[in-house]
This record gives structure tokens, C-alpha cells and sequence, in this order.
């Protein structure tokens, strides 16, 4: 998604004054984009956090990926965010990793506004864009403002900011917004009223267009908020224009809180317009930590417990990222949701159940460092010295015992599946180590790489969200960790699931360094839908939990405590020692063994999705059984289980956007259907606004109307508007897509990608897909 996000951060960044000189993405020099695999691609890699002030306020911003291979950066960026400015292409619209993106901050109930940029580029369409917030991402939009273009034969000022976008009409304020100067740091606000003069004909026309955009506006958020209407009849009389602006943003601020509706704000970044207004709507329309509902924590893996936003309670942070620092070591990037960080103190880390000491505290300002006393609620900070945290981990005061004993912790984060793996080789046995340390923090830093050891050829692999997610980490080994090493042929990351169902009653008894270890239970396993969502259909009143695409049950019953108390007594009887397995620690060595039993499939050892396991009438034989015999117990179980229940392999799918020119629309739907074995389940016009399958037609929407570039569809100016088809396109299909597609279209065609879950495949296609991968 190239809607250039850094570029308008960079615009933030100077004109908050934290930079002398605006950065270029195309120089190299960009404040946010500071690794070198950044600057020489021209994209983000890394979600970079920086901390400014604007207007009396403090600003935490991160700035993130908009690469599909890198939505892992989005993911842990979102979960901690209190609200989000999504930046949309005016010339591509809504992309399909735009809606990827809103999803997941759909999920987390991140307030939003959207700032519509691209707007000087040939073929920008507010209108239409607009329009798509509300057909594509569900969203109710909200225009706040209104582009002001030149006429197609006047002389653009030399020196002016914008190109060929004039100035933005702000129909809240009712100004004229326009900047002169070419860094677009001099803002000029200008009443907007019927006698606004400046020399054209275009000034009546725009003024009519603001009025009619303000009354909608008003009317909708009529429709929304109680108070607007009191203050639209005691304040204003009944008319729209008469209502008080400050009104207005009142209102807009409690639906966006709401999640009712979304602020839309338009500008050019790259011309450098329209970027202070963008600010001051974060500060007008976005919540501030106080005003987010209290975090959710989990206890004792089952309730629940609110932590409200307070510096004087007990602490509870979530550690949401955490990167390597060849001088410092790991930096653990964490949000304060309740209590304060300070130097020197003691955390315990609530997930490894292990105690970690805080050496330095940092705020970061992208690749740049401040050491600070302290991190307080609400705010971002990155700690130095945690040796075991991970992402996702939640981190309380070491003498906090009752958070402690209830294993308090905080909702983590959604690791996506990887699509891809390689093969990895160090260059000599010599290299090893070095690499096998590379990777170690490489995999810290990003969850979503997965690297492990092939039973049967005794291969190191690494999997990874795409292609250019493995390149960057091939790019990283050799040039950041300076390691010695060859990365293999890219591979898909298939999954594999069951068709049948299978039930096994396990045994484990086995000595282990002189000692015996027994434990027992029954797997029962069984293939689900794909519309199957992880409910209880069994009428048992069994709890289910999903756990990656899997639904998983744990039933410990009275006969288990029984066990336990003979567990008991057999360990006192025995004098052996060893303590009594509490039942937390029971279904937790249970889980383990339900995760290592499905993390390798029977047909060629890729991990298990949509499948039902349920454990039940556990065994345990006094000091013998131990948390690792339940663990292996319940792994061998579940192997069992998925020989009987007829397992198949499963292919990643794609949704596939590909924009191309009319006359290339048959090659390119045929390659797609045809070569590719792909569905293709739609297409549209770049040119249309909105298309009579929408299901929101009892709701109107306002947006100015389009310049007749857009409307036309015609060849005006160079533009040629294109149609973008949309198909579910198996992932192995469209390796190589990128050349096939350049010459389809003769270089004109583009598209992009996204996972939207795993399809079956015929037995034909199964069949050589294990030949090929077994070598046959």
C-alpha cells in the first residue's frame, strides 16, 4: 500500500518542530525508515515509535508497514493503540490491504479517522473514496473537508504548495485552508462565507458544495448523537450553518469514541497540504488513554478482570514488541496500562512465570534514544535488560502477589500463520553458531518467523509471512548480523487438517533418566467445517477455546481430583518428595501436549487447522506422573488420533486484487481462472464511485462530487481509468505472478494480495504436491 504513510509522518515530524529538514523516502533520509533494507526498497519493515508534542499535547506515534508480508508489525501496533489515522490512496481508493488493516483495528474497537491523500496526483477522486469507506470497510464516513482543485488551464503559482490541489475547504470551521509557502509550514486560514472573492468563477460554485457538505454533515451526526439536535434547535435555530463549530467537533468526537462513524480528511502529503489540519483532528476526535474503556486480563485462564487506566495502582504493562540492539541488547518496547515503570525496579513476567530486573528506561524517537525515570499509565516506553520477554508477555511488580498467584495476564497478540518457508545453511560448521544466534533474535523480534529442524532431511527451515518477508531476513543475517549463509528455494507453507474423525486411548510409560514416567488419557479428534466458529455443538456444556484455527477442549473432571488426592498420597506414601501437580499446572502441561501433538501433521509434517480435539478421563499414577508425562502423553494421543481421522493437506488462498486497462481484462481473467486454478469472484471500474450491489442503500452518504476526469471515465489529462478483478487464487499459483502479469498487460497491470485462509485441493494436486516436496 503505497499511500505513503512515512511521508506524511515525516510532514508531522517537522512541523512539530522535532526535525530541521522534512525526509524523503526517495533520498534515503527519512527519520522513520531507518533500517538500511528500508531506504533502499523505499518501504517500511519495522513499525518505528516516536513520542512529539503538538498544540499542548503529547503525541506517541508509530508508524507501520502497509506491506502485506509485514501485517505481524500491524498487528502488535494495534493492540496497543488508542486511536488510529488510516491513510487512503485518493487515486487507488480502498486497497485490499486497506481492509486487511481496518479489520484489525476493528477488532481491538480502535477508534479511527481517515485522511485521503494522493489528491494532486492525476486521477485523485475524494468523492469516490468516500464512498468506498462506506461500501468496502462498513464504515460510516464523515467528510470534514472538501478539495479546492485550479482549473485545468490556469497557472499554478511557482513556489506554491499542493500542485495542482489549490486549497482545502474546511466545512466545520467554514475556512478556506491554504498554504503558501513550498514546505507548506505557513497555514493560512480564511473565512469561507457567500462573498468570497478570489477571482475566479469557481468561488460560488465551492462555497454551495461546502454548504451542501455541512448540512449533511449535521444531519448525520443527528442521526448519531442526541445533543447535536438540542444544540441544531436552542442554539442555531434550525439552521445548519448557525450551528457553533465547537458543537460540531463535540459531536464528531463522541461518535468516533463510539465507533459510529469515521472523520474523513483529505489532502497531499507529498505536496505538503493539508497535514496541520490532520494533527489538530487527532487531538479534536481521537481518544487520549483516558478516554479508552479499561483493559481486559485474563485470570486464573478463565475470568476476567478489568485494570482501569491508574498511575497509582498496581502495575500491569503488555510487552508488545521487542527488537535487537547489537550495544544494548534486546529492547522491550511495553504499554503502561496501569501503575508506572521505574528505573532499577523488579518486574515478574506473569507469561514465563519468571522474574526480570528493569536496567535502563528509554523513549524512543526512531532510531534515536532518551533515557527517562520513569514510563508512566497510558504511555509507550522501551525497557533495557529483560532477558525472557517476549511479545505478547505481561509484565507486573515482583511483589505483586496477588497478581502473581492469579496469574493475571492481559489479552496477547494474534500471530498470523506464515505462508512460506526456506531452506536456511550456514557456509561452515564455523558459521553455525553465529547464525543460530542471528536467528534467535530475529525470531524474538518478529513472532511470525518460525524456524525449526526437518526430522527427515535434518534441514534448518525458517517460515515467514511472503517472499519479501524471507528476503528482508536473508538481507538481515548477511548484512545487520554479518552471518555467512546460504537461504534455499522459496516454499509454500501448506496446512493439513482431517476429513474424518479418530479417538485413541493413550498410554505413556517410559523411564527417563532413571526415573518412570506414566500418564494417561482419551483423544478424541475431529475435522470442522469451515464455517464452524468454535462453539459447543455437542450439547456436553464442554468449554472450547480456539487456538490457531483449532478447537480445543481440556476437560478435567472430578475423577482427576480424585486422582490428584491419590497423586497425594502416593507422594507422601512414597517419600519421594515430589509435590503434588496442581491442576493449573495440569492443564497447562495438557495444552502443551494438545500444541505439540497438532504442530505436526501425518501426510509431510506441516501444523494441523481446523480440527476438534477434546481430552478427557486423564490418568495419573501418583509421583510418577509428571507434567512432561502428561505433556507426551496427550502430543502421542493426538498423533494417534489424526492416523484414524483420514488426514489431507490444505493450500494457503489469496484474495487478489489486479488493476488492468480494459483491453487486457479476457488475458488476464483467463490466466486467473484458467493457469492459476483461481475463482474470480468480481470486478469493478476505478472510475465508478459506487455500484448498485451495495448492501447500505437505505443509508445516504455525502461526498463532494468528483472533477469530470473522474466522472467521465475518459482519457483526460493522460488518465485512463482502470478495472480492478477480484479473485481467491491459490498462494502456490501466484508465485511468479509479478513478471506473468507485466506481460499480460504490457507493464501496465498491478495487484496485490492478501491470506484469507486455507482451501483443499484435489487429490490429483495432493498427490504432487508430496512427490515434489518428498522428492519422489
Amino acid at each position: 500500500m503505497p499511500v505513503r504513510k512515512t511521508t506524511t509522518t515525516e510532514r508531522m515530524l517537522y512541523y512539530a518542530g522535532v526535525t530541521k529538514r522534512i525526509g524523503d523516502i526517495d533520498d534515503g533520509d527519512t527519520v522513520m525508515d531507518y533500517l538500511q533494507a528500508e531506504r533502499e526498497r523505499g518501504i517500511t519493515i519495522n513499525s518505528a515509535a516516536i513520542t512529539f508534542a503538538w498544540q499542548g499535547h503529547r503525541f506517541n506515534l508509530i508508524d507501520t508497514p502497509g506491506h502485506v508480508d509485514f501485517t505481524m508489525e500491524v498487528e502488535r501496533a494495534v493492540r496497543v493503540l488508542d486511536g488510529a489515522v488510516t491513510i487512503l490512496d485518493g487515486v487507488a481508493g480502498v486497497e485490499a490491504q486497506t481492509e486487511t488493516v481496518w479489520k484489525q483495528a476493528a477488532r481491538y474497537n480502535i477508534p479511527r479517522i481517515a485522511f485521503v491523500n494522493k489528491l494532486d496526483r492525476t486521477g485523485g477522486a475524494f468523492g469516490r473514496t468516500v464512498h468506498e469507506v462506506w461500501k468496502k470497510l462498513q464504515s460510516r464516513p464523515l467528510v470534514l473537508q472538501i478539495p479546492w482543485y485550479h482549473d485545468d488551464n490556469a497557472d499554478i503559482p511557482e513556489g506554491a504548495s499542493g500542485g495542482r490541489l489549490k486549497a482545502i475547504v474546511d466545512i466545520v470551521e467554514m475556512e478556506l485552508l491554504t498554504w503558501k509557502d513550498v514546505d507548506g509550514m505557513q497555514l493560512d486560514r480564511t473565512p469561507f462565507t457567500s462573498s468570497y472573492d478570489d477571482g475566479t468563477q469557481d468561488a460560488t460554485a465551492y462555497y454551495e458544495e461546502a454548504v451542501r457538505g455541512r448540512t449533511a454533515l449535521v444531519e448525520t451526526l443527528a442521526e448519531l448523537d442526541e445533543e447535536i439536535v438540542d444544540v441544531f434547535f436552542e442554539q442555531a435555530d434550525g439552521d445548519h450553518m448557525q450551528v457553533p463549530a465547537q458543537s460540531i467537533k463535540d459531536a464528531l468526537r463522541r461518535v468516533t469514541l463510539s465507533n459510529k462513524a469515521v472523520p474523513v480528511l483529505c489532502g497531499a502529503a507529498f505536496k505538503n497540504v493539508g497535514v496541520q489540519p490532520l494533527l489538530d483532528a487527532v487531538i479534536d476526535y481521537l481518544p487520549s488513554p483516558l478516554d479508552r474503556p479499561a483493559a481486559i486480563a485474563t485470570i486464573n485462564h478463565k475470568n476476567t478482570q478489568l485494570i482501569p487506566l491508574n498511575e497509582n495502582a498496581t502495575l500491569c504493562a503488555l510487552a508488545f514488541k521487542v527488537t535487537h540492539d547489537a550495544r544494548r541488547g534486546p529492547l522491550v518496547y511495553v504499554k503502561v496500562y496501569s501503575g508506572k515503570i521505574n528505573n532499577r525496579m523488579t518486574l515478574f513476567n506473569t507469561t514465563t512465570k519468571s522474574k526480570e530486573r528493569v536496567n535502563k528506561l528509554l523513549q524512543m524517537y526512531a532510531k534515536d534514544v532518551e533515557e527517562i525515570p520513569m514510563v508512566q499509565a497510558g504511555n509507550i516506553g522501551v525497557i533495557v535488560g529483560l532477558k525472557g520477554t517476549r511479545t505478547g508477555d505481561t509484565l507486573v511488580q515482583s511483589n505483586d502477589n496477588k497478581a502473581i498467584k492469579s496469574n493475571l495476564q492481559l489479552n496477547n497478540i494474534d500471530i498470523p500463520s506464515p505462508a512460506f518457508f526456506s531452506a536456511i545453511e550456514p557456509h561452515s560448521v564455523s558459521d553455525e553458531q553465529a547464525v543460530e544466534e542471528a536467528l534467535g533474535h530475529l525470531t524474538r523480534e518478529d513472532p511470525s518467523l518460525k524456524v525449526w529442524t526437518d526430522e527427515e532431511s535434518g534441514q534448518r527451515l525458517i517460515s515467514g509471512m511472503g517472499e519479501l518477508h524471507l528476503e528482508i531476513v536473508k538481507d538481515r543475517l548477511i548484512n545487520d548480523f554479518k552471518c555467512k549463509t546460504d537461504m534455499g528455494k522459496m516454499r509454500i507453507s501448506y496446512r493439513e487438517t482431517c476429513q474424518g474423525s479418530g479417538m485413541t486411548n493413550a498410554d505413556y510409560d517410559k523411564e527417563v533418566l532413571g526415573k518412570r514416567a506414566r500418564a494417561g488419557c482419551t483423544v478424541e479428534l475431529v475435522g470442522m467445517g469451515d464455517d464452524d466458529e468454535g462453539h459447543d455443538t455437542t450439547g456436553n456444556g464442554d468449554e472450547w477455546t480456539l487456538d490457531g484455527g483449532n478447537r480445543l477442549c481440556i476437560q478435567l473432571d472430578e475423577s482427576l481430583d480424585d486422582n490428584a488426592s491419590n497423586h497425594q498420597a502416593s507422594t507422601n506414601a512414597s517419600g519421594s518428595g515430589t509435590a503434588q501437580l496442581k491442576t493449573e499446572d495440569m492443564y497447562q502441561a495438557i495444552h502443551t501436549g494438545l500444541l505439540s501433538g497438532l504442530a505436526r501433521g501425518a501426510v509431510l509434517g506441516f501444523p494441523l487447522t481446523k480440527v476438534q480435539v477434546k481430552v478427557s478421563d486423564m490418568k495419573l499414577f501418583g509421583p510418577e506422573t509428571t507434567t512432561g508425562a502428561l505433556s507426551a502423553c496427550v502430543a502421542n494421543g493426538v498423533q494417534d488420533a489424526i492416523q484414524q481421522a483420514s488426514p489431507c493437506l490444505l493450500e494457503p488462498m489469496m484474495e487478489v486484487h489486479t488493476e488492468v486497462n480494459e483491453n487486457h481484462i479476457g488475458n488476464v481473467v483467463g490466466d486467473l481462472s484458467g493457469t492459476r486454478r483461481g475463482h474470480v469472484i468480481g470486478m469493478e471500474s476505478s472510475s465508478t464511485s459506487m455500484h448498485s450491489d451495495s448492501n447500505n442503500t437505505d443509508v445516504e452518504v455525502y461526498a463532494p462530487p468528483d472533477s469530470l476526469l473522474v466522472q467521465t471515465g475518459g482519457n483526460v489529462a493522460g488518465y485512463i481509468p482502470k478495472h480492478v478483478i477480484k479473485a481467491q487464487v491459490p498462494l502456490s499459483s501466484m508465485l511468479g505472478y509479478s513478471s506473468a502479469l507485466r506481460s499480460l498487460t504490457g507493464g501496465s497491470g498491478s495487484f496485490s494480495m492478501r491470506v484469507i485462509g486455507y482451501g483443499e485441493m484435489s487429490k490429483d494436486r495432493e498427490r504432487a504436491v508430496v512427490d515434489e516436496m518428498k522428492g519422489w
